[in-house]
């Protein structure tokens, strides 16, 4: 018999075994690269708005920089815009006053934004909303300010719903009008600069799907489109980035679905992760080896409102273990090279403008 002990703890040890066996799964499937996306010419100079580093317990972010300038190099990426994972209080919280100094060393190659770890943790700690005061929003703004003075180029990453995929990985919620995205978008818009969220989309709410049934993600998961209507309604001035699209987790971040709210919203924006063709994933832009012709279509009637962020881990040679960066960035290579593929696919006037165009209109980058 594999298992023994009770059946209690059968069940437990069965459990984890088939969690850490459908990773794998999902990690090989990823991994999968068709010959003609290893075949595709990079494009010239594009730009990634939506990447990690990984430094370790070491914080070795220097080490991570260097990974990434090397795999820039790569696959033709000129710029890279570096932010911190949206965090909660249970997880040792980062920001991106941890990297910056790294990222200088590489003058021109890199942008930042910032929040991801001291703002995002305290919107979830106050996922009451009960909880906050006038003083708690005076405080939120003041920090969130002080992340643009520093010199970020917006806010991110930051989560209403972050579906755990691996262990380690958190489950966080609320909706994205919660009071302190509220507060954060009006410190946006004065500032002029974009809110990175990532916010897998749910319609109505939904059973949480058998491949992410794990302890830290409920059994039931909550409405986010209306909240993120509610959110883009609230400060038509504030940009807002709505993160991988693409390649989605649940099955609501539709073409037909972006398409709407764009229509409505002249705020919002998307930045898209390309994944492969075997990545278990939903609505996919890169179906098999072709253009998915719905996101073409979208594409090409909103093609000022798209980006390219591969939501890349980058991890620094010093990082000995595991954990969830680690795991992801197995998947960095067919993911760029999946992005190449795409993106050679697109129609001209289209491809300029995500390749370059609107990241450096959104984030205000620097001519180079």
């Amino acid at each position: 018999m594999p298992f023994h002990g009770t059946n209690v703890e059968s069940r437990s040890h069965r459990r984890v075994f088939v969690r850490r066996w459908a990773c794998l799964v999902w990690l090989a499937a990823g991994m999968l690269i068709p010959a003609a996306y290893a075949q595709t010419p990079a494009p010239a100079q594009w730009i990634d708005v939506h990447l990690h580093l990984i430094g370790g317990r070491g914080q070795d972010y220097a080490g991570a920089a260097d990974t990434a300038i090397r795999e820039m190099d790569r696959f033709g990426i000129a710029t890279a815009i570096v932010l911190p994972p949206p965090q909660i209080d249970r997880q040792p919280v980062y920001d991106a006053s941890s990297f910056t100094g790294a990222l200088r060393r590489h003058r021109g190659r890199f942008a930042w934004l910032g929040g991801g770890g001291t703002l995002n943790s305290t919107i979830h700690r106050y996922a009451d909303p009960a909880k906050i005061t006038d003083a708690v929003k005076r405080d939120f703004a003041a920090a969130a300010d002080k992340i643009i003075d520093d010199g970020a180029a917006g806010f991110g990453e930051m989560a209403s719903l972050h579906i755990s995929a691996a262990e380690g990985h958190p489950y966080e919620f609320v909706p994205a009008d919660h009071p302190l995205f509220l507060v954060l978008a009006d410190v946006a818009a004065r500032r002029d600069v974009p809110i990175d969220l990532h916010m897998d989309a749910v319609d109505g709410g939904m059973p949480t799907p058998t491949r992410f049934a794990k302890s830290s993600n409920p059994p039931q998961l909550a409405d986010t489109m209306r909240g993120l209507a509610r959110l883009l309604a609230y400060n038509p001035k504030a940009k807002i980035v709505w993160a991988h699209g693409g390649s989605d987790p649940l099955g609501a971040m539709t073409p037909a679905a972006i398409g709407r709210l764009m229509e409505a919203h002249s705020n919002l924006y998307v930045s898209l992760r390309i994944v492969g063709a075997q990545a278990p994933m939903t609505n996919k832009a890169l179906s098999g080896g072709g253009l998915d012709p719905d996101w073409k279509e979208l594409l090409s009637r909103h093609p000022d409102r798209f980006m390219i962020g591969t939501d890349s881990f980058m991890v620094s040679a010093s990082v000995r273990g595991g954990g969830p960066g680690v795991t992801f960035a197995q998947k960095n290579t067919p993911t760029l090279q999946a992005t190449v593929h795409f993106l050679s696919l697109l129609p001209p006037d289209v491809a300029a403008r995500l390749v370059r165009e609107n990241a450096m209109r959104i984030y205000k980058l620097p001519p180079k």
